[in-house]
């Protein structure tokens, strides 16, 4: 393609040069300065710390009037809003920071806890890393961060239900003030307002259990487009976790009626005459995890693919009704199947046992970050 630059006159150019310099110097600027999460008003986060009940107790102010297990019902109006006492807030019996939101939303009751985003990370951290020793405080740092990382990209998340984020492993696991302790919350205000940022934007901080030598890319687990600082790496300090490697064993009669179960539970729907033959296992070769499985009877073949592995070789034992990783092989023993696997979660982003064994090796929370999400940057968020 031709460009040609024409100046009508040298009072035109002047004039354009000086919009030409003050837009590139703008552009700079906007390139060069770090990422700033608009937060709400003191850095605020929602979580719904109980979700769809019929009644709920709270201890709290309301009205500048002082309730202990105060009582609400689906009768009472809404939203209703709990300050709290003496900087704590109760909802059935447990003690959180910040306010309280009780919402009525698809007939059901939702309690939601409004907090200042570091007071939420003390009930985050710990539930999420577990408890950590002084010279394990550095992966307490990393984990501050990845956690506080997370909160921000998922700010608005669940709008439509008027909060951010919930407090289960759908999200993060935020049990509130009973799960703090002074190492976490010490490694919280070291990192305070430090996340993890790519192209200056809060990036998706997957963080896992144990991976089992290799991280997984992200499409190991998700579909969509895969996010640059989540691809497998290596990792040679995870050894130590009772999740490094594992085994499960079935006798075929426990395995295919399940297997069956399971299958029909995510649309794939085998018929009782179809004999499964086979099963094949495709894997990314980059991080050994199972991508595809193909079922092969004496008519037909199936395919399940992405998080449904999981699903599917799972049952009611594992926790969540998800088998532990798809890092496996499948072989058979006689009248035995057995999954042989490593690792623990999805696999994706930190490997939390490998983030221990990496500080207990004195490697730094920076250090811990950038070898699980290459690429990154930390920045402060105002």
């Amino acid at each position: 393609m031709n460009f040609k630059l024409q100046i009508p006159n040298e009072k035109t150019y002047n004039w354009n040069r000086w919009i030409f310099i003050l837009f590139t110097t703008f552009i700079v600027f906007v390139n060069c300065v770090p990422y700033v999460k608009k937060m709400r008003k003191d850095n605020l986060v929602r979580v719904a710390v109980v979700c769809g009940v019929d009644r709920v107790n709270i201890s709290g102010i309301k009205d500048k009037k002082l309730y202990k297990n105060y009582r609400i019902s689906l009768d009472n109006a809404f939203p209703m809003y709990f300050s709290s006492n003496k900087g704590v807030v109760v909802v059935n019996e447990r003690k959180y920071r910040g306010n309280l939101e009780i919402r009525k939303t698809g007939e059901r009751l939702w309690v939601i806890n409004i907090l200042n985003i570091e007071d939420y990370l003390k009930g985050v951290v710990p539930c999420e890393i577990g408890k950590v020793s002084k010279n394990l405080v550095e992966v307490a740092k990393a984990q501050a961060v990845a956690a506080r990382t997370y909160a921000c990209a998922h700010l608005n998340q669940y709008q439509n239900l008027g909060f951010d984020l919930y407090a289960t492993i759908q999200d993060q696991v935020y049990k509130g003030i009973g799960c703090e302790n002074e190492l976490t919350n010490r490694a919280i205000e070291k990192t305070k307002g430090l996340i993890l940022a790519y192209k200056n934007r809060p990036i998706e901080a997957k963080y896992h259990s144990t991976c089992g030598g290799k991280t997984a890319d992200f499409n190991d687990a998700w579909s969509g487009n895969p996010p640059p600082y989540l691809k497998s790496v290596n990792c040679s300090y995870c050894q130590n976790s009772p999740h490094y490697k594992w085994q499960k064993v079935l006798s075929k009669s426990e395995f295919f009626p399940e297997f069956r179960s399971r299958l029909k539970k995510i649309g794939v729907k085998i018929p009782d005459d179809e004999l499964i033959r086979s099963l094949k296992l495709i894997k990314n070769k980059r991080s050994k995890r199972v991508i595809k499985l193909i079922i092969t009877t004496g008519n037909n073949e199936y395919t399940v693919s992405g998080y449904n592995i999981r699903t599917v070789f799972g049952d009611n034992k594992d926790s969540g009704g998800l088998l532990k990783s798809n890092f496996i092989s499948i072989k058979t023993k006689g009248d035995k199947i057995i999954i042989e696997g490593k690792g623990w979660g999805h696999g994706v982003g930190m490997c939390q046992f490998g983030a221990i064994e990496m500080a207990r090796k004195g490697k730094n929370y920076k250090r811990i970050l950038y070898h699980y999400y290459s690429g990154t940057k930390i920045k402060k968020i105002r």
